[in-house]
């Protein structure tokens, strides 16, 4: 945002752009807008409001109309470093990466302390690296990705991961913040409880930990310390993963937008005890739209040999779906089966896409994680060709019971 220069004794039009800016700064962008708009009417080169007209277009996501707004400022003036960061940063939206860097680069060389064209800069080099994710599906499914437009389950996933800047699926992926949101939507009793909360692994008061405990960062997924205290823990090696795991920020090892930046604690959960011995520990309720379309059911230990699955759709038919570990039958009681896919559908709603993740627990049904990114975007269906099929969850009149069943 570019601050006007305004003379001690100020026109009419000068006026108005004192005001705009101030709406601007104040975050009153619509009578911002409403102002700079005036302030062209009179002046079509005023290089102030083409700029910071078109800076509040890009954050309200017209970002085609924000890039031509800035451009035009730039062409009356090339050395304006606010609009060459504007520039670059609605390129870097739009996926024009090594065009935006060279923007940020323009803007610091006329002001190398530019705060945030330094900050655009970092993320422009982060969007750059997700690229690379394109290699990593080609190695994984042996083909490359459609992304302009997507077609598979695993190319929409994709997409998201490189596309979707919707602020909200960082409070998805922050495992403290998400608490919240899921508190807001279904309430506090499908909340896990939290133990405890620290900066540091250091200032962890073990004592106060139950017999069983689950140790997981914030800011990553897939990273978690089970603790059975009967049957011994290293504390020191604890401290040292949890340590490790606060080291950097996990979007580095993901390439998914959603974890970037997300702030970093370490926190305790208690071990959640199954209903019964035989029961599914864990039930993924997959929502297209805000409404529920599969159910994997899981049993056994995450990562561990004993790990299975059993897929259903919304309405209760055993489906034939594969996907990395072995099939079993887990049966899936109706009472289970409308009570989950009741609380997902309230959570779900205003994402194309969302996982619920549940614990079916003896103390009931728990949320463990919203999942925007599914497997990275990775699955290995079986068989290929489910990959899809499946794609066309995405289309709100798709039949499931298109989808094969198991015999």
């Amino acid at each position: 945002m570019t601050k006007p220069a305004v003379d001690a004794e100020a026109s009419p039009v000068e006026g108005m752009l004192e005001q705009a800016y101030d709406r601007q700064r104040r975050g009153n962008l619509a009578a911002a807008e409403a102002l700079y708009e005036s302030v062209l009417a009179s002046d079509p080169e005023r290089i102030e409001a083409l700029n910071n007209l078109g800076a509040i277009a890009i954050h309200a996501g017209r970002i085609d109309r924000g890039v031509e707004l800035v451009r035009r400022a730039l062409q009356l003036n090339p050395q304006n470093a606010d609009a060459q960061c504007n520039l670059g940063y609605a390129l870097n939206l739009l996926k024009h990466h090594v065009e935006a860097l060279g923007c940020f680069e323009t803007a610091l060389r006329l002001d190398p302390d530019h705060a945030s064209a330094k900050q655009n800069r970092r993320e422009a080099m982060a969007d750059l690296k997700q690229w690379e994710l394109l290699e990593a599906y080609q190695i994984v499914l042996g083909v490359f990705p459609r992304l302009n437009p997507p077609v598979t389950f695993n190319e929409r996933v994709l997409r998201r991961i490189i596309y979707d800047r919707d602020r909200r699926l960082k409070v998805l992926c922050d495992k403290l913040a998400v608490r919240k949101f899921i508190r807001q939507t279904v309430g506090d009793e499908y909340v896990v409880p939290l133990l405890g909360v620290w900066e540091h692994p250091k200032q962890i008061n073990w004592d106060i930990l139950p017999a069983k405990f689950a140790l997981k960062p914030t800011h990553a997924s897939g990273l978690v310390a089970l603790v059975d205290r009967s049957a011994g823990f290293d504390q020191q090696n604890l401290i040292q993963d949890a340590e490790q795991w606060l080291s950097h920020d996990y979007f580095d090892t993901s390439l998914e937008w959603g974890y970037r930046g997300i702030p970093r604690f370490i926190i305790a959960e208690p071990l959640l005890q199954p209903r019964d011995r035989n029961a599914p520990l864990d039930a993924y309720v997959y929502t297209f739209f805000g409404r529920a379309a599969l159910i994997r059911l899981l049993s056994g230990s995450k990562k561990s040999a004993d790990r299975r699955d059993c897929w259903y759709d919304a309405g209760g038919r055993r489906l034939a779906i594969n996907a990395a570990i072995p099939n079993v039958h887990l049966n899936l009681a109706d009472a289970d089966r409308e009570h989950m896919i009741r609380i997902a559908q309230n959570v779900a709603p205003g994402f194309e896409m969302l996982r619920v993740d549940f614990y079916i627990a003896k103390s009931g049904l728990k949320i463990g994680e919203l999942t925007p990114y599914n497997s990275g975007g990775r699955v290995q269906w079986d068989p290929p060709a489910l990959d899809e099929i499946l794609g066309q969850l995405w289309h709100p009149d798709f039949d499931v019971s298109c989808l094969p069943r198991q015999e």
